[in-house]
């Protein structure tokens, strides 16, 4: 035997204590002087607009017995929330001896026996190497098996004593520490193993190497246990690995050697995988057939070919199919799972080909399509072409009753205590025009929907009609400034005078057009295509006092509607005077009638989108104000001074257009002089001095229109230009989800995943 120790020196740590001194008095009067200081040069608190109202937020009414919900939320779209979750990690048990260890002493060793019978490796290593008190059962102490041991290194005695235990076992000498001896007798039938190591997950930990069976539980996370059961008895068969199924936790235990149920563990997780992973899928939203009727009908033509294919539903999977149809009578969508892309392919054709429409269905067929980006009222007037003339309106069908007959019997429904009856939802046919031999649409405005009572063939050809008009209409956001600018007597047109200003120039194009014959207006001027430059000019010559901006409206519309801006005064001023029939003191008393008239800012703009990012513009533009009344008028009401333009305008997407040339001229003298002699006659002129100042302006208006695609460019536009506000905080108003465009085949609808 050889023997060598290596003694390797316990590292120290000095321990260095601290003591901390807190002074709370020095530390309030220091944060109350800190306080006061900064309180002095504070700054103005930025004022915190009320959060945006949700979408989702909706007053939602229970159905039948349950209370009214007052506040509730509406799902608008398929919503992700967290749920509590625990930390789960594998767990390990049964990794110390079965009986303890003592304590042993001793410096880390390496050794290198062969042919010591065991008594003597007992008495040598327990006793003598470690100082552990031992008693050996007298038929250990008659062994004379030899034990052959070397190690690669040193070992700490801890390890060293677990190592000579593992030895022991292997010749059926068992080691149990009682109190303060270590045991060694044979070990009889349920003494000669430790119990197993208990393990949970897939992977077991890295353990000494031993002949301990591990008993492992691992859980699944697609597959039935059953499933996996059968297939690893079916491959660790011969083995001696015992499987076991936890239905509770949908699990697997193993037991058996460390290797072997590595070896299952691994093979656990090649078979755990989903019934439909690595397939290729698709959505199918049929047209002219539902859901169900579709599936069923590719299910038979697919096994017709030969292909295992098989409708999924009821809560239960297909056995034996490799085309997997499951259809969604909710949403009216078929989604469809192949192994291969050229299978999947081959199934949306006889997708196309089933969803046909019948020719011999009759005329009683009913297709629901729901509008979703605009009106159902105007599509179903648009396609009977009679959009805004005496036969446009949707006319009544037989069943429905007039307004004064429906609110007659609605009072007398009321009376009686019984619920009104809803007029039926107008319908009305379509024009032969469309190629539509006969057929009706009814709207349904409550849902935004239309119901078509026709002929298929009749529907196939209006289907994609709709859904080309089921888009939403084009925004527009339109940027207009009001100028005024001050003229001096050499120059005729501010327009001429800012596009010669400046040692750049202009790049647009100046033309002109007239007004006619009205005093104190010249002619109107267009500079066309110079937004940018014509914005930085007005800047530049406000700063000189040269131009005056009125208002700087900006305005989201939507094509073909309406906006407007009035940002003014309503002025009261008399329309007409009369003399009454009554008299108060002798004198006859005068009826004036007195009307309001708006004065300040009026801003009309309707602009209309077109597909290639050309815009028509319809503006109406008045700037008014009230003069100062005379001191000799004889009307005692005030002058509204009124400047207003209108015109129709077709611009690009981001182009301007800058109008002048509504010039007037404002004439004032004043007095200045002696009081009471100024205002003697003839000799007056003598103690007073007249000043005479006119003031020559002109009128700019400069309109610039940008097209809003989508939400989120809204939300951009609105946010920097709630940005330019100081003491403004704006909610956080999100970014919506694009809305992606409806398509516009004939027959159904594909969606990959």
């Amino acid at each position: 035997m050889t023997r060598r120790n290596t003694v390797v020196p316990a590292s120290t740590q000095g321990v260095r204590s601290k003591r901390k001194t807190v002074g709370m008095n020095n530390a309030l009067v220091r944060a109350l002087v800190v306080v006061l200081l900064l309180g002095g040069c504070a700054r103005p608190v930025k004022v915190e607009l009320p959060q945006p109202l949700s979408r989702d937020q909706r007053a939602l009414a229970d159905d039948g017995d349950s209370a009214l919900v007052a506040h509730s939320e509406r799902l608008e779209s398929l919503r992700r929330t967290g749920t509590p979750t625990s930390n789960y990690e594998p767990a390990v048990a049964g990794t110390g001896s079965a009986f303890g260890i003592p304590p042993v002493r001793g410096e880390p060793l390496s050794v290198n026996i062969e042919g010591m019978p065991v008594p003597a490796f007992i008495n040598e290593f327990f006793g003598t190497i470690l100082g552990v008190g031992f008693q050996l059962d007298p038929a250990v102490a008659k062994m004379s098996d030899l034990v052959t041991l070397r190690t690669p290194g040193p070992l700490p005695p801890s390890d060293f004593y677990q190592l000579a235990v593992r030895v022991l076992r292997t010749y059926g000498v068992e080691a149990r520490y009682e109190g303060d001896r270590v045991r060694f007798l044979l070990a009889g039938r349920g003494d000669a193993f430790e119990p197993p190591l208990v393990l949970s997950g897939r992977a077991a930990p890295e353990v000494p190497i031993s002949h301990r069976p591990i008993f492992q539980l691992v859980e699944l996370s697609s597959v039935r246990n059953a499933d996996v059961t059968n297939w690893l008895k079916l491959a660790f068969r011969t083995d001696g690995l015992e499987i076991q199924d936890d239905l509770n936790r949908n699990a697997v235990v193993l037991f058996g050697r460390p290797e072997i149920v590595r070896q299952a563990a691994a093979a656990i997780r090649v078979l755990d995988r989903p019934f439909m992973r690595g397939r290729v899928s698709t959505r199918i939203e049929p047209a002219f057939v539902s859901a169900e009727e579709l599936a069923a009908k590719l299910v038979d033509v697919l096994r017709a070919e030969g292909y295992a294919a098989a409708v999924h539903g009821g809560g239960t999977m297909p056995t034996a199919s490799s085309i997997l149809v499951m259809p969604m009578g909710a949403a009216n969508t078929v989604l469809v799972f192949a192994g291969e892309g050229h299978v999947l392919e081959h199934v949306v054709q006889w997708a196309r080909t089933i969803d046909t429409p019948n020719p011999v269905g009759g005329d009683q067929s009913l297709f629901y399509y729901t509008v979703r980006n605009t009106s159902a009222q105007d599509v179903v007037s648009t396609l009977n072409g009679v959009r805004g003339t005496s036969r446009s309106g949707i006319q009544p069908s037989r069943n429905s009753v007039s307004s004064a007959q429906a609110n007659a019997r609605s009072g007398a429904d009321l009376v009686s205590g019984q619920q009104p009856v809803a007029a039926p939802a107008p319908s009305t046919e379509v024009p032969s025009e469309l190629g539509v031999s006969s057929g009706r649409l009814i709207l349904d405005a409550p849902r935004n929907a239309i119901i078509y009572r026709g002929d298929a063939q009749d529907w196939a050809r209006l289907l994609p009609l709709i859904r080309q008009m089921d888009r939403a209409a084009r925004q527009v956001m339109i940027e207009v400034t009001i100028a005024e600018v001050s003229l001096d007597k050499d120059e005729q047109f501010g327009v001429s005078w800012l596009s010669k200003v400046g040692p750049s120039g202009y790049d647009g194009t100046i033309t002109s057009g007239t007004l006619g014959a009205i005093e104190g207006f010249s002619g109107l001027t267009y500079l066309l295509d110079v937004a940018g430059q014509t914005r930085a000019r007005l800047r530049a010559f406000a700063e000189d006092s040269r131009v005056t901006v009125l208002s700087s409206p900006r305005l989201m519309v939507k094509s073909g509607e309406q906006a407007s801006i009035d940002v003014g005064t309503e002025i009261p001023t008399l329309s007409s005077q009369s003399a009454s029939n009554q008299q108060t003191d002798g004198n006859t008393n005068i009826l004036q009638s007195i009307q309001y008239r708006k004065t300040g800012i009026i801003l009309d703009i309707k602009p209309i989108v077109y597909s290639d990012d050309r815009i028509d513009l319809e503006i109406r533009q008045e700037v008014s104000e009230a003069l100062p009344l005379g001191a000799n008028s004889a009307v005692q009401s005030p002058s509204i001074f009124n400047r207003a333009v209108s015109s129709n305008l077709s611009l690009r997407d981001g182009s301007s257009i800058l109008i002048g040339g509504l010039m007037s001229n404002r004439s004032t003298v004043s007095n200045d002089g002696v009081p009471y002699l100024k205002d003697v006659p003839v000799l007056g002129s003598l103690f007073r001095s007249t000043s005479r100042n006119n003031t020559r302006t002109e009128l700019v208006l400069m309109i610039v229109p940008y097209i809003v695609e989508s939400d989120g460019q809204a939300v951009e536009l609105t946010r920097s230009l709630g940005e330019r506000l100081q003491f403004l905080d704006l909610p956080s108003m999100g970014t919506e989800p694009p809305v992606s465009e409806p398509s516009y085949e004939p027959s159904l609808r594909l969606g990959g995943d």
